[in-house]
């Protein structure tokens, strides 16, 4: 195996060895994309045994997004450590990178109502059943438009999801009613072609905003976590219907969810009930 890299060299190859068989095309792709946007020709030209953290420092201070931000230096660490685990540099470089710090957003769901507001405004969109269908199922906006009609099995009442994220995101969701009856729908209005829901990203994603304002499109995979939290269902059986690599994830909607219907539920109290 070759020993002497430069920087960009090392990046693509810890790409192909340790991410691609791991991650799927999309993800590769994103990280890819900041790197090739986002990096200097000139860093990735200078030899890995030569690269310091104060570079890699101005790099990130340089990128004016927050959340690339924390993405870049979730690469720099990674590969760094892989190239010193490796013994092509003397010294764990990653650990003397600044730390990025990035709070995310985790999102929340549409209030019940909100939810009623948003499924009567969207009647007359063109994207109405497939905002439905991620209402209903929790897909991700790219599972969702990556869908075809031959990942749907009306028999056995499943439907596979091919996963964007991690290994964990490959899964199987029910088939239900309510879902077989979005889908239906959905045949009459495109079902000549091979994707169920045939459409741009942004498109879809811009539409929405017009419809939910308050909201990103991505809450409606919240929004479903949400209300399965206050449907009863186990925990670890919406993880796997979501596709959470992490229980955690789940748990924190579920945390948020029932806090909220706790609320609402105690807003019932009213102790002039029990007086004489």
């Amino acid at each position: 195996m070759k020993t002497t890299f430069t920087f960009g060299e090392w990046l693509e190859t810890w790409l192909k060895i340790y991410k691609e068989p791991n991650l799927t095309g999309e993800s590769v792709y994103r990280m890819r994309s900041a790197i090739n946007k986002h990096v200097p020709c000139d860093v990735l030209d200078l030899e890995l045994k030569a690269i310091k953290a104060l570079t890699l420092d101005k790099v990130l201070a340089e990128c004016k997004f927050p959340r690339t931000r924390k993405y870049l230096y979730f690469i720099f660490c990674n590969c760094l450590k892989a190239a010193w685990r490796k013994d092509l540099i003397k010294e764990d470089v990653s650990s003397k990178i600044e730390p990025v710090r990035y709070r995310k957003n985790g999102g929340k769901a549409l209030t019940l109502g909100e939810q009623d507001l948003f499924l009567n405004n969207i009647k007359d969109s063109k994207y109405r059943f497939c905002f439905e269908f991620m209402l209903h199922t929790g897909c991700r906006r790219s599972e969702a438009l990556n869908l075809i009609w031959d990942d749907i099995d009306y028999r056995a009442k499943v439907i596979y999801i091919h996963g964007t994220k991690t290994e964990s995101s490959e899964r199987v969701i029910f088939l239900t009613a309510d879902v077989a009856k979005i889908l239906k729908a959905q045949y009459k209005e495109t079902g000549k072609g091979e994707k169920v829901f045939p459409y741009n990203k942004t498109n879809i994603t811009h539409a929405f905003k017009r419809y939910c304002p308050n909201h990103h499109l991505h809450e409606l995979r919240h929004t479903f976590v949400t209300r399965c939290a206050e449907s009863g269902i186990d925990p670890k059986v919406t993880q796997k219907l979501a596709g959470h690599s992490d229980i955690h994830t789940t748990l924190q909607i579920y945390a948020h969810a029932v806090s909220g219907y706790q609320r609402r539920e105690f807003e019932k109290f009213d102790i002039r009930k029990f007086s004489v």
